[in-house]
């Protein structure tokens, strides 16, 4: 129907954020300090927002309201920084910032439009919507701060931020529950269908005021002398990489993850109609082993941080334990055509590796472990699509259920993890480290299905229970620091 209206409402993010960064800065005068910084957050922000108004169109006066909420789970940003100095208080930064920003943005609405039709007859109606949005953002972020470190530490640093993050736009769709005209003049609109349908954009941007504590360091001091006790400066060929034993090892770094499969074989679990049975018997889609035809996943890739620490045996062989947390996006594809699921994943490895020391600063390794994967903050999103009927089946003349998942949750999964990379020393301390690691990663996804046949009301809501057996087997590319230490503490074990 070219019925509608569109209306403005105010809504305000608010909350608080926590996490870390990494930078590096160098000082190129006593009043100059250029600088680039990346940070990580967790965050609960979050607004709800109201609003009604009332319409008067060829239907009739309308009363449509709107009842929507936003989070932003997580953010990062990657940022220059240009710094100003006074060569009287050397301690003491001011600095302006900018660069690219990116986060988890969760944005739900429902949507009500309540009608009375003044025609034949004086009838009142109404119709429901429900948009969903659940995806990585990216966008910009800019501001500035100052940081001091004292004189009696200073290795450490202190500083005030103010940062504003703009993460774009994101747009709900209205995915129907109910609605449309009843069936009182069948001959002017046909019978009840649902022809509700909604829209929301809702920017996401927002002010932080930040406090925080630096670490400052030289990764290259074993090569590096300082002129006047001011700025590193290296004089003449770096010395020979002494490779001590250094029982202690922290990895920080940045990876992607990349999955190798991702495509789920979709099963009916079974009854899902008190008359009409399970999917297979409504659909005719179903196979004897239970698998739906045509339906599959795919699954997306991420860049999350990670960190590794590891505790070696002797300078060859050591055990290392890898954490980190990734989401991920499933995506239904074929019969279950839709925007699927999103789900976080704790995914801790156990390796142990083998060190090649023979190649100096260079030190290839490979590993071999076992994976363990949990599932949490498992999200179904509000995508309908229509499931079509095999010839002869069931409420074939109804052309197919219009359909919508209810929810998900994701079993936990062990698998084998097998990993190749490689160090480059940059002295006995600091190095920096590029890995590849393969996960075996299978675990079972169980849902619901609610659907509705529109050419048979009658039938109600259709419950479709089904399970997705889902190998993701990802592939992890990674890059970042290596920290030794401890050598002066332990000898080599064996």
């Amino acid at each position: 129907m070219p019925f509608g209206s569109a209306w403005t409402t105010g809504q305000n993010l608010q909350g608080v954020v926590g996490g870390g960064q990494i930078g590096y800065n160098y000082q190129f005068n006593p009043w100059l300090v250029l600088g680039a910084e990346a940070d990580i957050q967790a965050a609960d922000i979050g607004s709800h927002g109201n609003a009604v108004v009332g319409v008067v169109d060829a239907i009739g006066p309308h009363v449509q309201s709107v009842n929507s909420t936003k989070k932003v789970d997580w953010f990062g940003t990657v940022r220059g920084r240009v710094g100003l100095t006074l060569p009287s208080i050397p301690n003491l930064m001011v600095y302006g910032t900018g660069g690219f920003a990116y986060g988890q943005v969760v944005h739900n609405v429902g949507f009500a439009d309540n009608y009375t039709f003044a025609g034949a007859a004086l009838v009142g109606g109404g119709a429901l919507g429900h948009g969903y949005y659940d995806n990585t953002k990216v966008g910009w972020a800019a501001g500035g701060g100052v940081e001091w470190s004292p004189s009696a530490f200073p290795a450490w640093s202190l500083k005030a931020e103010y940062l504003y993050v703009d993460l774009g736009s994101t747009r709900a769709n209205s995915v129907p529950l109910n609605g449309g005209f009843p069936a009182i003049a069948p001959q002017l609109f046909g019978p009840t269908v649902p022809i509700f349908t909604a829209t929301q954009n809702s920017p996401t941007r927002f002010h932080t005021v930040r406090a925080g504590v630096n670490w400052h360091f030289d990764p290259f001091a074993a090569v590096a002398s300082s002129s006047g006790g001011a700025l590193p400066s290296i004089k003449g060929p770096p010395p020979a990489f002494v490779d001590s034993y250094q029982p202690f090892q922290v990895r920080l770094k940045v990876a992607g993850v990349i999955p190798l499969d991702g495509h789920g074989t979709v099963f009916d679990s079974g009854a899902g109609h008190p008359l009409l049975g399970s999917v297979g018997v409504i659909s005719g889609l179903t196979g004897a082993n239970g698998v739906i035809a045509g339906a599959s996943t795919n699954t997306s890739t991420s860049i999350i941080p990670m960190l590794d620490a590891a505790y070696f045996l002797t300078k060859n062989w050591a055990i290392e334990a890898i954490c980190c947390v990734a989401p991920h996006h499933i995506q239904g594809t074929g019969t279950i055509a839709s925007d699927f699921a999103r789900a976080w994943l704790f995914p801790p490895s156990a390796m142990l590796q083998y060190h090649v020391t023979n190649f100096g600063a260079f030190q290839p390794y490979l590993g071999v472990g076992v994976n363990f994967t949990t599932f949490w903050n498992t999200r179904v999103n509000n995508d309908t699509w229509s499931i079509p009927f095999a010839p002869g089946a069931p409420l074939a003349a109804a052309g197919g259920v219009l359909a919508t998942f209810q929810y998900a949750t994701v079993s936990p999964s062990w698998g084998v993890v097998g990993q190749a990379g490689f160090d480059y020393m940059l002295n006995e301390h600091w190095g920096v480290n590029v890995d590849f690691k393969y996960v075996g990663l299978h675990p079972m996804v169980h849902s619901t299905v609610i659907g509705f046949a529109p050419a048979a009301p009658a039938a109600g809501a259709i419950f479709i229970p089904v399970k997705v057996s889902l190998p993701i087997n990802p592939i992890v590319i990674s890059a970042g620091l290596t920290y030794r230490f401890g050598g002066s503490l332990l000898s080599p074990l064996f």
